[in-house]
C-alpha cells in the first residue's frame, strides 16, 4: 500500500503520497476525483461526469473542463508519468475514465473491513480484539463523508450507505462494551446513536439494555416511552419485536447483555415459529411432497442431500424453514450453517475449528475432536449421528469459499448410511467451482435437485387470500378478482419476496398508475443496479424514460454506441434481471426486451429532474431522425423535456400530434393536443387555429357517439386490463 496514493473520503477529500499531502486543486476538480473514486474502479464516461458535476446542466465548455481537470489530476497523482510515458492510476478507455486504485488505498474500504473483522471477532468471543478493530475503523472518520460533494446527487447514495455502516459500527461497539461489563460507557455511546437516528429502534434497544445493566431501570423504561411516542407521532407505528422484547426484559428484571453478532457460518437453529408466523408458503406442494419422502428415507438410516436453487427472493430460505419445521416434528436435530457473512481472521482461516464445517460439527457435538484427519472425524461423526436423526441446512452455498466447498465434497463422500438430511440453498451462478461441487453431490450422493421457479398467477391469488392486509376496495368479502392477482404477478414477476413486499402496501398502491415501490424492494434492486457497468446503467435510464421497451434504433440515436457494444450490454442487463427477453406471442410479432416494472420504477425514481429532461429531449431528437415515428411519441417527449425545448417547437409538435390523431379517428386525444397548442400559443392566429381544431375534434367525437348510440352500440371505455394491439410503450 505504501507504493500507492492513499485517499481519504471519510471527511473532506484527502490524498497522500507517503507522508506528503497532495494538492488536489479547486473544488470542481476535487468533486471530479470523488466521482471517480465512488465507482470503485469502474469507468465513468465524460458525458456522465458532466451531468453529475453540473447537476444535469453542464455549461458549453464542460467537456473541455473535464479534460483539463483530468490532465491536472494525472500530474498530481502520477508525477512520474511523464518519464514512463503512460499513466496507470487515472486511465482512459472507450467507456470513459477509470481510477485504478487498490481497495485498501481508500479509507472507506479500510473502515468497512475493520468493522467486518470486529464483528467476526465478537462472534468468536475475542472481545478485546473486536473492540480494537471497531475503534480502528471509527477513528478513520474525520467528518461528513464525501464532504466536498455533499450537495450533489451522485454522492447521496454513498453517503447514506457509509452513515448506515457507521451507525451499525456504533451499535457493535455498544454490544462489545456490554459484554465486557462496561455498561456506563455503553450508555454514553448508545445515547449518541439514539440522538443521531431518533427513529432507529436498534439504537434505542441497546440504550435501554445498557441503562438496565448500569442499574438505571427507570431511565430504561422512560427511554421506551420516548421511542414509542416518536414512532407513533412520526410513522404511526408501534415498537417492533426486538424493542418490545427488551422492554419486557426490563419489566421482568431479566435482561442479559446482548449475544454476539452472527458470524459467517455460525450454526444457529432458529426458534420454532407458530404456524403461519413466517408468512404463508404457497406454490411449493411438489417440493414439500418430495422432501417428505426424503425425510422418511433418512429415518431408515440413509443420508439424503437436497439442493434448493433459484434467484434471490424466490423462496429458498422460506422453504428451508418449512423443511426444518417438518424435520423437528419428526424428532430430527436441526442445525443451520450460513455461508459468506463474516471475514475470518487470517490466523484462524487455517484452523479446523473456525471453518464453516468445523463450526457445524462443533454445534452438533461440542466434544467432537477435530484430529486424526477427515476419515477419523467422519467415522466418529457417523457413530454419533446414528443415535439421533439430524437435518443440516446450509444457506447460500454460492457464497462459501473454495476451501469449504472442497471439505463439504470430501465429507459427502465419507459419510454414508447415517440418518441425516443435508439441505443446501444456492443461487444460480456461473461459478465453475460451485458447479463442480453440485455435480459431485448429484453423481456420488444422488442429491435431489429442487430448482425453484416463479409462482403462478394462481399461486399469487392464493398468497393474496392468505395475506392479512385488506384486498382492493370494491371487491365483496374476501373474494379476490383474478385480474388483480394477474397484475400483481406481472409486477412482481412471480417472485415471492417481491410480491410479499408489495402486499404490505395499501391495496390501491400495489399495482396500476399509483403503484409504489416498497423500500425493501428498492434496496434489493438498487444493490443489483450498483453492480452494473456504467454503460449498462445509462442504457437502462434511456429505456426507462422511453417507455420500458427497448427500441434499438432510438437507443442508438440517443447514445453514441455501436450495435456490437449494445449486444454485450444487453447480456449484462439480462443476467442481472433488470431487463427481460420476451418471445414473440403471435405470428408477425417479434420478441422484445422489456424492463420489469419494479426496475423501471427504481430507475425513474433515481433520475434527477434535470437528467430525466435531458433524456426526454434526446429521445425526441432521436425520434425526429427516424422514419415513420408517431408524432404523438415525439410530442410526449418534448412536453416532458421541460425548459430544454422552445415554446414554438412544443406548439408545432402538439399540432402535429393532434392532426395525426384526428387522421386516425382518435378525436378525444386530438382535442387534448390541440388544447395544449392553444394554451401555449402567444400568436392569436395560432391560438385560434388550434382552438378551432379542438372544437372540430370534439364535434367529430360527439357525432360518432350519437351514431353508435343510434346503432345500439354505445361507446365503452377500454378495460384497464386490455391493450390495443398497436399500443405505444407508456412514456413517463
Amino acid at each position: 500500500m505504501s507504493d500507492h496514493v492513499r485517499f481519504g473520503l471519510l471527511g473532506p477529500l484527502e490524498a497522500w503520497s507517503g507522508k506528503v499531502r497532495l494538492n488536489l486543486g479547486p473544488p470542481k476538480r476535487r468533486v471530479l476525483l470523488l466521482r471517480l473514486l465512488v465507482e470503485q474502479g469502474h469507468p465513468v464516461s465524460a458525458d456522465r461526469l458532466c451531468d453529475d458535476l453540473w447537476e444535469g446542466h453542464p455549461p458549453a465548455g464542460a467537456i473541455s473542463s473535464i479534460h483539463s481537470h483530468i490532465s491536472r489530476l494525472r500530474d498530481v497523482l502520477e508525477p512520474e508519468r511523464a518519464l514512463r510515458g503512460q499513466g496507470t492510476v487515472l486511465v482512459s478507455g472507450p467507456a470513459g475514465y477509470t481510477l485504478t486504485a487498490p481497495p485498501d488505498t481508500r479509507d472507506t474500504n479500510r473502515f468497512e473491513e475493520a468493522i467486518n473483522r470486529g464483528r467476526g471477532l465478537l462472534a468468536r468471543g475475542r472481545l478485546e480484539d473486536a473492540h480494537r478493530e471497531v475503534e480502528r475503523g471509527l477513528r478513520l472518520w474525520r467528518g461528513t463523508p464525501l464532504a466536498d460533494a455533499v450537495d450533489l446527487a451522485f454522492a447521496a447514495r454513498e453517503i447514506a450507505r457509509l452513515e448506515e455502516i457507521r451507525m451499525a459500527a456504533g451499535e457493535l461497539k455498544v454490544a462489545i462494551l456490554l459484554q465486557q461489563g462496561e455498561p456506563e460507557k455503553a450508555v454514553l455511546i448508545a445515547e449518541e446513536l439514539a440522538t443521531r437516528a431518533p427513529l432507529r429502534e436498534a439504537a434505542w434497544a441497546l440504550l435501554m439494555r445498557a441503562l438496565y445493566l448500569a442499574g438505571r431501570s427507570a431511565e430504561a423504561l422512560r427511554s421506551f416511552e420516548t421511542i414509542r411516542a416518536l414512532l407513533a407521532d412520526e410513522l404511526g407505528a408501534v415498537p417492533g419485536p426486538e424493542l418490545s422484547a427488551v422492554h419486557l426484559g426490563v419489566l421482568r428484571q431479566d435482561l442479559p447483555a446482548p449475544a454476539s453478532f452472527p458470524s459467517r457460518a455460525a450454526p444457529a437453529a432458529p426458534p420454532r415459529q407458530p404456524a403461519g408466523a413466517a408468512g404463508p408458503l404457497v406454490g411449493r406442494a411438489d417440493e414439500l411432497a418430495r422432501f417428505d419422502e426424503l425425510l422418511h428415507d433418512a429415518t431408515q438410516g440413509n443420508i439424503r442431500w437436497v439442493l434448493l436453487s433459484g434467484e434471490a427472493g424466490i423462496g429458498k430460505t422460506r422453504l428451508a424453514e418449512e423443511f426444518a419445521s417438518r424435520s423437528a416434528d419428526a424428532a430430527f436435530r436441526v442445525v443451520w450453517v450460513r455461508c459468506g457473512l463474516d471475514i475470518a481472521a487470517e490466523e484462524e482461516a487455517r484452523d479446523e475449528r473456525f471453518n464453516p464445517l468445523g463450526q457445524l460439527l462443533s454445534a452438533l457435538y461440542p466434544d467432537l475432536r477435530m484430529e486424526g484427519g477427515p476419515e477419523a472425524v467422519a467415522r466418529d461423526l457417523a457413530e454419533r449421528l446414528a443415535e439421533q436423526p439430524t437435518i443440516c441446512l446450509i444457506e447460500d452455498l454460492h457464497r462459501a469459499d473454495p476451501r469449504f466447498r472442497r471439505m463439504l465434497g470430501m465429507y459427502a463422500r465419507l459419510l454414508r448410511d447415517v440418518p441425516m438430511v443435508v439441505v443446501c440453498t444456492t443461487q444460480d451462478t456461473d461459478d465453475v467451482g460451485l458447479r463442480e461441487l453440485l455435480a459431485l453431490l448429484v453423481r456420488q450422493c444422488r442429491a435431489t435437485l429442487l430448482p425453484l421457479g416463479p409462482l403462478t398467477v394462481a399461486d399469487v391469488h392464493d398468497l393474496m387470500k392468505r395475506h392479512s392486509t385488506p384486498f382492493t376496495p370494491g371487491i365483496p368479502g374476501t373474494e379476490l378478482h383474478q385480474r388483480e392477482a394477474a397484475a400483481l404477478h406481472r409486477r412482481g414477476e412471480g417472485n415471492p419476496f417481491l410480491i410479499t413486499e408489495i402486499l404490505e402496501l395499501p391495496s390501491d398502491r400495489r399495482t396500476g398508475p399509483d403503484a409504489q415501490l416498497p423500500a425493501s424492494v428498492s434496496r434489493v434492486l438498487r444493490a443489483r443496479m450498483d453492480l452494473l457497468d456504467e454503460r449498462v446503467r445509462r442504457m437502462l435510464e434511456a429505456i426507462a424514460v422511453t417507455g420500458g421497451e427497448l427500441d434499438i434504433e432510438l437507443l442508438l440515436q440517443i447514445r453514441t454506441i455501436t450495435r456490437e457494444e449494445l449486444l454485450s450490454i444487453l447480456d449484462a442487463a439480462v443476467i442481472a434481471r433488470v431487463l427481460n427477453w420476451e418471445d414473440g406471442t403471435a405470428p408477425g410479432r417479434p420478441g422484445r426486451y422489456l424492463m420489469p416494472d419494479l426496475a423501471r420504477d427504481l430507475v425513474l425514481h433515481d433520475l434527477t429532474p434535470a437528467r430525466r429532461q435531458v433524456l426526454h429531449a434526446a429521445a425526441a431528437r432521436g425520434l425526429g431522425e427516424l422514419r415513420n415515428r408517431h408524432p404523438v411519441q415525439i410530442a410526449r417527449h418534448l412536453m416532458a423535456a421541460g425548459p430544454l425545448v422552445a415554446r414554438d417547437e412544443l406548439i408545432d409538435a402538439a399540432l402535429r400530434a393532434g392532426n395525426r390523431c384526428a387522421e386516425d379517428d382518435q378525436h378525444a386525444e386530438a382535442a387534448l393536443w390541440f388544447d395544449h397548442a392553444s394554451a401555449m400559443a402567444d400568436d392569436p392566429c395560432v391560438r385560434a387555429e388550434a382552438q378551432h381544431a379542438a372544437d372540430a375534434a370534439r364535434r367529430h367525437l360527439d357525432q360518432l357517439d350519437r351514431l353508435q348510440q343510434w346503432n345500439g352500440h354505445p361507446c365503452d371505455p377500454v378495460p384497464d386490463d386490455t391493450w390495443p394491439e398497436d399500443s405505444e410503450p407508456r412514456v413517463s
